[in-house]
């Protein structure tokens, strides 16, 4: 049995941007279960639809092998592994737009002054945007102001 004394008592020690990346993990695991399931069909047609769900996947291992050996070298690592990201993110978001990227803006805009529009069809136009927000925070906790790289030689 766990000792819930014992792992709070270790986990005060971390520094705010290990706990965020432990955060993180469970946010990739839990958005690949997700795009899992809203991807099912997708899958079969384009092979391409496989990616975020990939990227989420292999983000929650990193995210967990970074917490457990949070060293400065990795903390690097894994700041180009949340820029990719950026990548993941600006790809769905242009796949999903059928490459027009006006059309969200426009959809948008119906939204707030058409009372009587209809949902759109197709996949959610903003989803993919997402992945620069967990992307820019990953990054952001990997910074050595929140590393706690003061502390270690390297």
């Amino acid at each position: 049995m766990i000792d819930a004394s014992k792992v709070e008592t270790r986990m005060r020690g971390w520094p705010l941007g290990r706990v965020v990346v432990l955060i993180l993990a469970g946010g990739f695991f839990g958005l690949m279960g997700d795009l899992r399931m809203e991807h099912v069909d997708a899958v079969r047609d384009r092979g391409i639809a496989w990616t975020p769900i990939v990227y989420c996947g292999v983000m929650g291992v990193a995210c967990l092998i970074g917490v457990f050996m949070w060293r400065r070298v990795l903390r690097r690592v894994l700041m180009g592994l949340f820029a990719g990201a950026f990548v993941v993110g600006g790809l769905g978001f242009y796949l999903h737009n059928g490459g027009n990227l006006l059309r969200p803006v426009e959809e948008d805009l119906q939204a707030w002054t058409n009372p009587e529009m209809t949902h759109p069809e197709g996949p959610p136009r903003n989803a993919p945007l997402s992945f620069g927000g967990l992307g820019l925070l990953g990054i952001a906790a990997c910074l050595e102001c929140f590393g706690g790289a003061k502390k270690e030689a390297a």
